[in-house]
């Protein structure tokens, strides 16, 4: 039987063969660093700080007016470096194109390139349903109901839809977050606007109606308390 850390280790092999490709439209986060400073300042509009809590790339407005959006020929255009492909290619593989690109001009540069549209929709049984962005490239499935706050007390833990919108079709995954071979799972790492869905558990429903039962008797007592009260 294979040992626990094989398996991890595998499927990160698996994951590294299927890292996101980058697409016409996609808005790239790319820092361009060197020891000159006046160099530097070419690239200070669009580096205006690491990714972190209250930078201005954390709104939509902001990534769009910083960011580097891929052009429909599949192209994003840098101060000095100029025009580079990177359509097609994986942000690791953009990022040695950028510094292959930036060491025919520049001197000690120091590419980041990170993807900023990558966002996914957590919906269902979690304490914080919503939209989450995620700046480091990958994202695990745990990881984007770890964003949600976690699960509530109905989750259904073993039944975790994951949308996919592909190129031609939308495709499910059903994830059972007992198992620990799901990093095996071509969705346990997501992809930009995947949508992941907790489902709710069928006690949920069982209880639900259980209160509204209670609810009704419990008007209804105070009704015919209150008509034999002023009418008794």
């Amino acid at each position: 039987m294979r040992d626990f850390k094989e398996e991890i280790s595998a499927a990160k092999v698996q994951q590294a063969d299927k890292d996101y490709t980058i697409k016409t439209n996609d808005n790239l986060y790319i820092s361009v660093k060197t020891i000159n400073p006046e160099v530097n300042a070419m690239f200070t509009q669009n580096d205006a700080g690491s990714l972190g809590a209250g930078n201005i790339y954390n709104s939509q407005s902001g990534q769009h007016i910083y960011g580097y959006q891929v052009d429909n020929r599949g192209e994003i255009s840098l101060p000095v470096i100029g025009a580079i492909h990177v359509a097609g290619r994986t942000l690791k593989e953009a990022k040695e194109q950028i510094q292959i690109r930036a060491d025919e001009y520049l001197k000690d540069a120091d590419i980041q390139v990170r993807l900023l549209n990558f966002k996914v929709s957590v919906l269902g049984e979690v304490r914080a349903p919503g939209v989450y962005y995620n700046y480091n490239n990958t994202l695990t499935v745990l990881e984007a109901i770890g964003m949600a706050h976690g699960t509530t007390d109905y989750a259904k833990i073993k039944e975790v839809l994951v949308v996919r919108r592909g190129e031609t079709a939308v495709k499910p995954f059903m994830l059972n977050l007992t198992q620990k071979n799901i990093m095996a799972s071509e969705a346990f790492y997501l992809q930009p606007n995947d949508v992941v869905f907790v489902r709710p558990q069928k006690l949920k429903n069982v209880r639900l109606n259980a209160s509204y039962y209670t609810i009704g008797i419990s008007s209804l007592t105070t009704i015919m308390l209150i008509v034999n009260f002023f009418w008794g």
